[in-house]
């Protein structure tokens, strides 16, 4: 059980608990007075609070509740007929005792559990309570997300969404991506996923938050109304019952009412001739020597309070109408784009995890990698040597042979194991008769069948009976009298035992020079990438150097960093130029087998050899390298490689570029070595 489990378990007991206060909010004072149906809603309830909480026991059961609450599920479930009334009401008076301090402790529980995830911790603390609610209700959003993607038992309970329009957005949009079928699965199959795509989901959540407060186009509109709800109705009438409403001027002026600056913002649809003409129905008219002098006379200042309510109220609830709208626009261009990245950011995934999961053993990571990789580091020049791979059996079978090479062989250790012998023995116990094995022929009186006592009363017989008597030949029961016992030996005795070596490190020398441009770059590529997934996949340590006139190194057990494979990526995009000297390379490469991590290394070296004869010195290196048992292997590109360097190694196969069929021949080739017993065979073949 995870804490991510626990947390979702209790809020599941709470929910339970809550159905059951909404329907006996003042509890079950006399059960005989409540329905069969509510009798078995409270027992079905009480066994699905406990079903909930059965695997929390340990952490649970410190409360003053867990007991009771356990003995009263017990009963419930174990029993085959209905409960008595003293029974249920026993049942309901536990429950009802209980139920407010189980929910505040649960509560407690829910409240001071940390989320293991940072990113969900994060949101949970510090995510705005104006658009996502309370601590507890952030809390409960990311517990309704995880269980709509991996329920926890009980499954037909669920954990609600809070009730606020972000809950509302992500419920809707986390339900759009597990309609599909295929995601579902895929996500269902990976926990890794699953919690990527909800973080993301939650910070898409805050950012759209963050875009609709800065491109509101509201917010005039909303001072404007708040500046006017502080008029008085007398300033209202007045304002409104002029020809130059000050009002009407100002508001058909603000951004998101003019007509030329609103764009896709709804019209306002406020009815200022409706309110101008009720509001001058209200005026008094002037005595005619007033007319001009006089102040606005108004009939009813009640009237007049009631029309200015109505008034600010249309204008309000026409500003919430439509910057709704345009929100709900707004997010909905938002969240297509989104579910498009995120479609796109899972089908990247895929192919990201088949490519590179030798690489990439953190597939968090994977999942960053999946959102930029593809445009920024180089994603396409792997996947066109994967491609190269899957279409050229030849050559991939190629990169595994090579990969399996290794100096690992069998090896016979002898050692003394215990053998344990058991052995039946026979005690015989002539006290005791035991089971009828049988019939045989004795003298035994207490042992003879009845047919034969039956002689020796008759007298014609008797004679008879005692002559079998002196000979023993009477007919018997045969008894078994034998106990069997058995008894254990131990010895020791001496086996020969099969122990493979592991296979080793690989350290691979590519050649990156001038000469190798064309055919012999992609064949070194695309071998040096299958070799890099299989030592990776086989967790095997590998190390590549590429050389021209200078050398580059990349440790491939460095996959966990950061940059690591981006430089793969960089090997594989570089164009091949420059010069020949594989010295440096070699020099690097021993020096690398004098290391702890690859003193138990192979050598191979990937080059169309064109380029000097190698130092004496460095020759001499390589022997020593040799009488170690380390093996240096070739891969000769072309024909004309320098003979005198190819020497050097003690295994040596050659791809002829001319050869459409070639990396089927070199294949076949390799097949044939692989079966010789003895590595002497592989050299001998290998040098042909």
């Amino acid at each position: 059980m995870t804490k991510k489990d626990f947390r979702s378990n209790c809020r599941k007991a709470l929910n339970v608990l809550e159905t059951i206060r909404k329907k006996f909010p003042l509890g079950i004072s006399d059960v005989s007075e409540i329905s069969d149906e509510s009798r078995a809603l409270i027992q079905v309830k009480i066994q699905q609070f406990r079903e909930c909480v059965k695997g929390e026991g340990r952490l649970l059961s410190k409360y003053s509740w867990w007991n009771p609450m356990r003995l009263s599920r017990n009963k419930t479930a174990h029993t085959k007929k209905d409960l008595s009334d003293k029974e249920f009401s026993g049942l309901c008076d536990t429950l009802f005792q209980n139920i407010q301090k189980i929910s505040d402790d649960l509560c407690k529980i829910i409240g001071i559990h940390r989320h293991h995830s940072k990113k969900k911790r994060k949101f949970e603390n510090f995510a705005p309570s104006s658009a996502f609610g309370t601590e507890a209700d952030r809390k409960q959003l990311i517990d309704a997300m995880e269980d709509l993607a991996s329920p926890v038992e009980p499954t037909d309970i669920k954990i609600e969404f809070p009730q606020n329009d972000y809950a509302k957005l992500a419920e809707k949009t986390f339900s759009d991506i597990l309609d599909h079928d295929d995601i579902k699965d895929y996500i269902q199959s990976h926990e890794g996923v699953s919690e990527n795509i909800q973080t993301d989901i939650l910070e898409w959540l805050q950012l759209t938050k963050e875009t609709l407060d800065k491109e509101d186009p509201f917010l005039d509109e909303s001072i404007f109304i708040e500046q006017h709800k502080k008029w008085s109705a007398i300033d209202v009438a007045t304002d409104l019952t002029n020809e130059n409403s000050k009002i009407q001027y100002h508001y058909r002026r603000l951004p998101s009412v003019s007509e030329s600056k609103r764009g896709a913002i709804a019209p306002s649809n406020l009815n200022f001739n409706f309110y101008k003409n009720q509001f001058a129905e209200q005026k008094k008219e002037p005595k005619k020597d007033d007319k001009d002098k006089a102040p606005i006379q108004w009939k009813s200042l009640e009237q007049l309070e009631v029309l200015r309510r109505n008034f600010i109220g249309d204008m309000e609830e026409c500003f919430i109408d439509r910057k709704n709208k345009w929100e709900q626009e707004r997010i909905d261009e938002m969240r297509k784009t989104f579910l498009e990245e995120l479609y796109k950011k899972i089908q990247n995934f895929k192919r990201l995890e088949k490519l590179l999961s030798p690489f990439i053993k953190n597939f968090g990571r994977l999942w960053d990698l999946s959102e930029g990789f593809f445009e920024t580091s180089g994603f396409e020049i792997l996947e066109q040597f994967a491609k190269l791979l899957e279409q050229d059996q030849s050559l991939q079978e190629l990169a595994e042979i090579l990969g399996k090479q290794n100096r690992a062989q069998s090896i016979f250790e002898k050692e003394l194991r215990d053998k344990v012998v058991i052995k039946t023995e026979w005690h015989p116990q002539n006290a005791y008769r035991g089971e009828i094995k049988g019939i045989c022929f004795s003298n035994d009186i207490s042992s003879i069948l009845p047919s034969e006592l039956a002689l020796m009363k008759n007298p014609a017989t008797k004679k008879l009976f005692q002559l079998r008597f002196a000979q023993k030949q009477l007919l018997s029961f045969e008894y078994q009298r034998n106990v069997e016992r058995t008894r254990k030996e131990s010895t020791q005795e001496e086996v020969s035992i099969e122990k493979k070596e592991p296979k080793g490190p690989i350290i691979i020398c590519v050649d990156t020079s001038g000469s190798m441009h064309g055919t012999p770059e992609n064949i070194a590529k695309t071998v040096t990438f299958a070799l890099s997934k299989i030592a990776l996949e086989e967790e095997r340590k590998c190390y590549l150097i590429s050389f021209s006139t200078g050398i580059e190194t990349l440790d491939m057990r460095d996959f966990k960093k950061g940059d690591s494979l981006q430089k793969l990526v960089r090997f594989l995009q570089m164009s091949f130029n420059g010069g020949t000297d594989a010295s440096p390379a070699l020099q690097h490469a021993i020096k690398m087998l004098q290391s702890n991590d690859y003193k138990n290394a192979d050598v191979l070296m990937i080059s169309d050899f064109v380029m000097a004869n190698l130092p004496r010195n460095l020759i001499d290196a390589i022997e020593v390298e040799k009488e170690k048992n380390t093996d240096f292997y070739s891969l000769v590109i072309g024909t004309s490689g320098n003979q005198g360097t190819i020497d050097c190694f003690n295994h040596n196969w050659s791809y002829n570029t001319n050869d459409i069929h070639a990396s089927r021949h070199l294949v076949e080739q390799l097949h044939s070595i692989k079966m010789r017993p003895t590595s002497q065979g592989l050299s001998d073949n290998a040098d042909k």
